[in-house]
């Protein structure tokens, strides 16, 4: 169960997506555990696995995870939607993610992304960028979460003071 009420995360939701209409970004693609907790209440043991959250401008979420994560992921998030990546040899969750973009209409558009995350090792950042190479155009948007998290709402100062 998420810590906070659901009208909290819309709300950080919709302050992240003024942050992005700044930017010059219709989709954010969220890697940072952290990040994806701030938004959704997702709490992750997959803290350093390939995951990727998905914001779009007009607030719909999803999440790309893995099997491990499935039942976590929809007992502890406000995501829309969940995908899963299988965890397995041969595994290419930068794939799945290029096609989770697809089914959610992201061809073409301008794209933010956390690379600097956890989970987003080298060698997945790589990944993901000749996955998405042709597909969408990518832009570094790490800090696009963190800046909305250094102003605290009233909910999250009164638990803090609790």
């Amino acid at each position: 169960m998420a810590l906070f009420e659901r009208s909290e995360y819309l709300q950080r939701v919709a302050k992240t997506k003024a942050r992005m209409e700044k930017a010059g970004i219709e989709i954010l693609l969220v890697t940072s555990p952290a990040n994806m907790y701030y938004l959704t209440g997702y709490d992750t043991c997959g803290y350093a696995m390939f995951q990727a959250g998905y914001l779009g401008a007009d607030g719909r979420t999803a999440l790309l995870t893995r099997t491990a994560d499935r039942l976590q992921s929809k007992m502890t998030s406000t995501f829309d939607e969940v995908r899963i990546w299988y965890d397995r040899e041969g595994a290419a969750p930068a794939d799945e993610l290029r096609d989770m973009l697809e089914d959610l209409g992201c061809r073409g558009k301008p794209i933010g992304i956390e690379y600097h995350a956890y989970g987003l090792t080298g060698l997945r950042a790589k990944s993901v960028d000749a996955a998405l190479d042709g597909f969408c155009q990518l832009v570094e948007a790490t800090d696009v979460v963190r800046e909305v998290r250094m102003v605290k709402s009233a909910a999250e100062l009164g638990y803090v003071r609790k």
